[in-house]
């Protein structure tokens, strides 16, 4: 898989995310973790204080039960169709 990050100019904080998080009991630590980055890595993603990158945001998707990037990620989604 390349190296391919999700990135935006304007701080996108995914409030979802988090939701999903608390429903599947899975806390910062237990994802960062499975994702292999730092629990503070995770933080400042989730806040929009840093990017995504491809892998992380597919590895999520799937270990929610999701297959859609805008079930899990729906503020990202909403930025990139408005800058276009």
């Amino acid at each position: 898989m390349t190296k391919k990050q999700i990135s935006n100019k304007k701080r996108i904080v995914c409030r979802r995310l988090r939701g999903l998080m608390v429903e599947h009991q899975l806390t910062t630590k237990d994802l960062s973790k499975k994702l292999g980055i730092s629990e503070s890595s995770l933080m400042k993603k989730i806040n929009g204080h840093s990017d995504w990158w491809y892998k992380e945001v597919v590895f999520i998707i799937q270990e929610l039960g999701f297959s859609e990037v805008q079930d899990v990620f729906p503020e990202i989604v909403k930025a990139y169709s408005s800058a276009s």
